[in-house]
């Protein structure tokens, strides 16, 4: 597992404690799914994202918790920017992948959002902004090209193209419940 680093930027609109903490919540737990799953532990992701999952709450130990966990490095001044070091791949691509489900959510209702989440690598982050773009298609396809885009530029991806459904099943549910938390502060 290679120490990546995850921005995540909250707009103006999103820049109270309520919200930053409710996301920041949702956030860890995406970050925690990214550890089962990169460790090899589908079944247990299955068993605590997937479909048939019982709701947890904040406090719910997911992961074994890990000396080294992703932390943040970085503060900018005059925003709620962080970043994110000690993140694994996929959670550099699992977030992103949230942060553009909630995007379009927004930019069909025709609202203006400000919630970004990108990975620092800026090879990744290319990849990630060109599906953002639509141009690998929509849906599982959209998906399956993108893994496909990743394992050409040397992205070791296979156990996320393994769990295709789940990843799928966990984005719309976290897009889902940033969506709300969104939407209710309003």
């Amino acid at each position: 597992m290679t120490d990546h680093k995850i921005k995540i930027y909250f707009g103006n609109e999103l820049a109270n404690l309520h919200e930053l903490g409710w996301i920041s919540t949702n956030l860890s737990q995406l970050l925690e799914f990214s550890e089962l799953l990169e460790s090899g532990k589908a079944d247990q992701a299955e068993k605590l994202f997937g479909n048939k999952a019982r709701p947890f709450n904040r406090y719910t130990p997911v992961a074994e918790l890990k000396d080294d966990k992703p932390r943040i490095i970085d503060v900018q001044n005059g925003s709620i920017e962080l970043v994110i070091a000690g993140a694994s791949l996929t959670a550099s691509v699992i977030m992103p992948l949230v942060q553009i489900a909630v995007q379009r959510y927004f930019r069909k209702e025709d609202e203006n959002i400000t919630f970004q989440l990108s990975p620092q690598d800026k090879g990744l982050s290319k990849i990630m902004t060109a599906y953002e773009k639509g141009e690998f298609g929509e849906d599982s396809d959209g998906f399956t090209l993108l893994m496909s885009v990743l394992k050409e530029r040397n992205y070791n991806v296979d156990y996320l193209a393994e769990n295709t459904y789940l990843i799928e099943h966990v984005v719309e549910k976290y897009a889902q419940r940033i969506i709300r938390t969104i939407k209710k502060n309003q």
